[in-house]
């Protein structure tokens, strides 16, 4: 229960309107220690309330010391994402006089700089943009003490990983860090942990690869991407019984097929809009906005919003491409059946990705249920000779073994072709007669 912690009663009371009463696994174990000041590295999968688990003791940390100046620091790879924690942000602090500000990219910096003007308490922000500020001396990172990274996984993919030791750097020398990942790997996460954090506590609450029990996960085969275009359009008119949604994603792995299913959907009379990252940040924000307050029911994105987009209703992701690895797969699935809400993954696979669905349920260790779809079934029915993993056998690639120089000359070795010896030399002359008998 929240009411157990030691929070302030605005804080508390901000919880109870928003519905919360019994603590997730990684909030019970987390903000008591963060609480406590101590840095944290937490392995915390998607939809497990995180967001959560750092800002209330962050609010209450503020409330405990209020400063005039700005006091905390979260980092997030996205624009969306940095756009949903300030969201909840404000919505945990409405009680209180604690503002926040996001700074992130794709938005005209003038206001940002207005808005850093005024000193809020938190800044929530991307990596790049914030350096841009900082070197334009419009935040002084020295007054930052508490630092979150958010999907600090996701930050090093991104390459985001030398920029947040930048910014740790620039921050209070007895700053406190937290560290949140879906997927922590000490190898991975060593050159970052090592330079920015001290004595961490490492506090493994879940991980990706466990089974997300809120959310059914299934696959359809398809032929081929005309396949696919017909099966998502069939699903998205809801007008199959077992297939009712409220909310969908389609997830595609490139921008290019984002845009061809938006406008082949569109074509067939279904409302949706599409995200990715060429689309104006403007735009994206009024199609989110749209998708929270029931404008729109359905989006095409690639995974850009497959971290940080929170939206009540969303119970429909259909992975369009196989996700490119396990990882990417948690991450959009993990849209729907958030905290303790419940949803459905369907994931459309054709043959040349069924190696790499295969790849993703070994690491997740479990097995995706195959289904149709009413009126269009595959001709594909997965392939024929499966190795004990579940792959499917393919012809082995031989690798040409190169041929070494060899030195000198072996018996029954053939003479080597050299241009000298095929020179045009001409025809010698016979010697003549006279010679001859002399």
């Amino acid at each position: 229960m929240f009411s157990s912690l030691l929070l302030d009663e605005s804080l508390l009371d901000a919880v109870a309107f928003l519905g919360f009463t019994d603590m997730t696994e990684v909030q019970q174990a987390a903000i008591p220690r963060a609480l406590a000041g101590r840095d944290l590295i937490v392995n915390a999968k998607t939809g497990s309330g995180k967001t959560l688990a750092y800002l209330l003791p962050l609010l209450q940390q503020i409330l405990d010391n209020p400063q005039p100046f700005c006091r905390a620091l979260i980092l997030a790879p996205t624009r969306e994402l940095c756009r949903q924690i300030n969201k909840q942000c404000s919505l945990l602090a409405k009680y209180t006089d604690i503002k926040a500000a996001a700074i992130i990219g794709g938005e005209d910096p003038r206001y940002q700089i207005k808005a850093l003007q005024k000193h809020p308490e938190i800044i929530i922000a991307t990596p790049g943009r914030l350096l841009e500020h900082a070197k334009r001396e419009a935040i002084n990172l020295e007054t930052i003490n508490i630092l979150v990274i958010d999907e600090a996984d996701r930050m090093l993919d991104m390459g985001f990983g030398d920029d947040v030791i930048k910014i740790a750097n620039q921050c209070n020398d007895k700053c406190q860090t937290v560290l949140y990942s879906a997927s922590f790997n000490q190898k991975k996460f060593k050159k970052l942990t090592e330079q920015i954090l001290y004595q961490p506590e490492i506090i493994m609450a879940d991980s990706t690869r466990e089974y997300n029990n809120n959310v059914i996960q299934q696959k359809i085969l398809a032929d081929n991407k005309s396949h696919k275009l017909e099966l998502c359009a069939s699903i998205l008119t809801n007008n199959h019984p077992d297939l009712k949604f409220n909310k969908a994603v389609v997830f595609a792995n490139k921008k290019d097929t984002v845009n061809e299913t938006g406008s082949y959907l569109q074509s067939n009379g279904i409302n949706c809009a599409v995200l990715h990252g060429d689309v104006n940040q403007d735009i994206r924000n009024n199609i989110l906005r749209k998708f929270r307050n029931n404008g729109i029911d359905i989006i095409i994105a690639t995974d850009v919003v497959a971290r940080g987009l929170d939206i009540n209703g969303l119970d429909l992701i259909i992975n369009f491409d196989v996700p490119r690895n396990g990882e990417d797969y948690m991450h959009r699935i993990g849209r729907t059946g958030r905290m303790f809400d419940t949803g459905l993954a369907l994931t459309l696979v054709d043959s040349i990705e069924w190696n790499r669905m295969i790849s993703i349920e070994n690491f997740l260790n479990f097995e995706c249920v195959e289904r149709k779809v009413q009126g269009l079934a595959a001709k594909y029915t997965g392939p024929e000779n499966r190795k004990s993993s579940g792959k499917a056998y393919g012809p082995k690639r031989k690798n040409p073994k190169k041929k070494k120089a060899v030195v000198g000359k072996k018996a029954g070795q053939k003479a080597k072709d050299r241009l000298r010896s095929r020179k045009n030399i001409g025809k010698r002359r016979k010697p003549s007669e006279k010679l001859s008998a002399e």
